[in-house]
């Protein structure tokens, strides 16, 4: 099989140093049959975080993907957890394959606490939106103090 010419973008700002990682990083992403870390891969789901008066927005891109691909779980009262999965293609026959496939998940922080009761999700034309209550601060009913 014949070995392609490397090129480093770096080369010119950076010097010789910064090419021999940013090769070794190449390598070890386009090895065939080698998977990158899932915290890698989760990163390829972009996400906006809205925090609104009493609930939390949360948007994601996941062009191409089917509801039915897609996992969203609140898994404590500030993490939100979105995980794709899509079949995997054949790996033969690229020059360059940039796009992932695979199975992907992203953590979310969330800014506030919030609440599965009333938690809404929706995926149309590639993006997903999530919407959940947060939790009120002030929560139980007040008893009233009597004289005496």
């Amino acid at each position: 099989m014949e070995q392609k010419e490397f090129s480093c973008p770096f080369q010119r700002a950076f010097g010789p140093e910064m090419c021999g990682m940013h090769r070794r990083l190449h390598e070890m992403m386009a090895a065939p049959g080698q998977r990158m870390m899932p915290v890698i891969r989760g990163a390829g789901i972009p996400v906006d975080i809205r925090d609104l008066e009493d609930e939390v927005a949360v948007v994601a891109d996941l062009p191409g993907v089917a509801s039915g691909d897609v996992a969203v779980r609140l898994t404590g009262p500030r993490t939100l957890r979105i995980t794709v999965r899509q079949r995997e293609e054949e790996r033969e026959g690229y020059a360059v394959r940039e796009r992932l496939s695979g199975e992907m998940t992203r953590v979310v922080n969330l800014p506030a606490e919030v609440t599965d009761e009333g938690a809404a999700a929706a995926l149309r034309n590639g993006v997903l939106a999530v919407r959940l209550r947060k939790v009120l601060e002030e929560q139980g009913v007040e008893i009233p103090i009597r004289e005496g």
